[in-house]
């Protein structure tokens, strides 16, 4: 991570705004192996063992310090104040792997230390959304009619889940069938021409016709997610008529640079 020299956030590359990240420390690098994660557990009365309830994993958070270089001259400190001061997480990309997306934040203190000369360097607070990166946003074009079978494969870490845009062809039900587990996604009494966006992440379903017909399809669906395990292939077999826009968003734990795709 610290090794890269250039980065781009916010989709604003360092080199335009003329930074160069740098290692305060010197000598080795120091990057995050793991995301932070502690321990769920309840002490009872008596019992020398307390009682598991499983882990939490934190939002990654690391510090990424960039030398500014003459910014009198560029006038350029008041623009790289406003492209680093978001009210949102933002991509962070690193020149070093640049298929790994981070979505971030600034938070805490920052300060400009700096000679006097116009010469100086920030160090930032980071943190994440979650306790992964991520791979850039896969897209898959599918045309189902009648059935229509497929692989997907996910280089990522953790079981990840997938995002659908559904174009209905002619009315009538579609289903989604991930062989390895027996998940079966299922839509009903959908109709021609209807585009469904279905986010299995956040376990939502909108219509095209939500806002024009007051339509909602929570009653159409039975209430189960696709899910997409961590390193493996899995086959999904699609049922019905229609065409399908098929998104998958690979989350990694540690730096190392993904296979190419």
């Amino acid at each position: 991570m610290h090794q890269s020299l250039n980065f781009t956030f916010d989709g604003v590359s360092s080199e335009d705004m003329g930074v160069v990240m740098i290692n305060e420390d010197g000598g080795l690098y120091k990057d995050i192996f793991l995301p932070q994660r502690s321990i769920r557990e309840k002490k009872i009365n008596g019992k020398d063992r307390p009682y598991f309830m499983g882990v939490e994993n934190n939002p990654l958070s690391f510090s990424l310090s960039f030398f500014i270089e003459q910014w009198e001259d560029r006038n350029n400190l008041r623009e790289i104040t406003r492209w680093m001061f978001t009210d949102y997480y933002k991509p962070l990309i690193l020149e070093s792997n640049p298929n790994r997306i981070f979505y971030a934040i600034i938070e805490g203190n920052s300060n400009l230390l700096h000679n006097g000369c116009q010469n100086g360097y920030v160090t930032l607070n980071i943190r994440c959304d979650s306790p992964y990166s991520y791979s850039p946003l896969i897209r898959h074009d599918l045309s189902v009619r009648d059935k229509y079978e497929v692989y997907f494969y996910n280089e990522g870490d953790i079981t990840i889940r997938p995002q659908l845009k559904i174009s209905k062809i002619g009315d009538g039900d579609i289903s989604i069938i991930n062989k390895s587990n027996g998940q079966e996604f299922k839509l009903t009494n959908l109709y021609n021409n209807e585009v469904i966006l279905v986010n299995c992440e956040n376990e939502e379903i909108f219509s095209s016709l939500q806002k024009s017909h007051n339509r909602y399809l929570h009653n159409n669906h039975n209430d189960i997610w696709l899910d997409v395990d961590k390193n493996s292939s899995v086959s999904f077999t699609f049922k019905g008529n229609f065409d399908c826009e098929f998104y998958l968003e690979y989350k990694y734990l540690n730096e190392d640079r993904p296979l190419y795709y």
